[in-house]
């Protein structure tokens, strides 16, 4: 079977990217097709991802013009079959060796995704899963059961969640997603938003997720105007990348992830 396409949308972070990159590599391999939309703001982090498109690591890179647009024609382009979203600060820590056949099968008539940044590991904050089956991969909940803006009953994320298309394409009926209550939103979290909020409206109930997680987002920085944590400035990272340094996977301890979000200390590793 084909492999799942994958959106990333990724800005001025094309060391993190890389990494992801990746991850997806070594620990989901052969599962995915990633799609890059990219933007920067500055001719250095432009010269950041003219860098890894060299490197040919398995991606297609397409410059975003008008982010929704750009969304709303890739779920269009793959509106007959299955998608999986990431950001570009999303990491595949965990091998996931399964078929993209066995991810995308589970998508039915009930089943409204597949997601693999929760598991009975994701313990920090939510209500413990009870799985409605489980097999030695994978197990089955009802979404509905958790409170929709918590890990478990979140209804749209862009960290490591598959999705039937034409669902979510029903699901969103061409919204501009412009209702917030968040004037500072970015495009993500207005959909994220509103998904939430309009959780009653999804027919499915039924979410797949690992026993353990496979996917963790390293919040080590943001592109958002609002954020207040910046461990490791992304300008320092575009500049270690273009010097030949990358962020080293192995140098990253992801023993008891417990949340979905974390900041594990990283090494750099030299490429050339």
């Amino acid at each position: 079977m084909d492999r799942i396409p994958a959106l990333i949308v990724s800005k001025n972070r094309a060391p993190q990217l890389r990494l992801l990159l990746e991850s997806l590599q070594f620990n989901a391999t052969g599962i995915f097709d990633p799609y890059v939309i990219f933007t920067t703001t500055t001719p250095e982090f432009e010269k950041g991802y003219q860098l890894l498109i060299s490197e040919k690591l398995g991606a297609t890179f397409v410059r975003e013009s008008y982010l929704l647009d750009n969304f709303y024609n890739f779920l269009n382009n793959f509106k007959d079959g299955s998608f999986a979203l990431f950001m570009d600060d999303c990491i595949f820590y965990r091998p996931l060796r399964v078929t993209p056949e066995e991810i995308t099968n589970k998508l039915d008539d009930e089943t409204w995704s597949v997601n693999l940044r929760v598991g009975y590991n994701t313990t920090e904050g939510n209500v413990k899963l009870k799985p409605v089956s489980e097999d030695e991969t994978f197990l089955k909940y009802n979404f509905k059961d958790h409170s929709a803006f918590s890990s478990y009953g979140f209804c749209f994320s862009w960290d490591g969640i598959v999705y039937k298309t034409q669902s979510v394409l029903d699901f969103f009926n061409g919204d501009q997603f412009m209702e917030t209550s968040n004037q500072w939103a970015i495009l993500p979290q207005k959909i994220e938003n509103f998904s939430s909020n309009h959780r009653d409206q999804v027919r499915q109930d039924v979410v797949y997720c690992p026993r353990e997680s496979h996917v963790v987002c390293m919040n080590y920085n943001s592109t958002h105007p609002m954020a207040d944590f910046n461990a490791a400035p992304i300008e320092e990272l575009n500049y270690r990348y273009l010097s030949g340094q990358v962020i080293d996977f192995n140098s990253i301890n992801f023993d008891e992830i417990k949340t979905t979000h974390e900041a594990r200390q990283f090494g750099l590793r030299q490429i050339r």
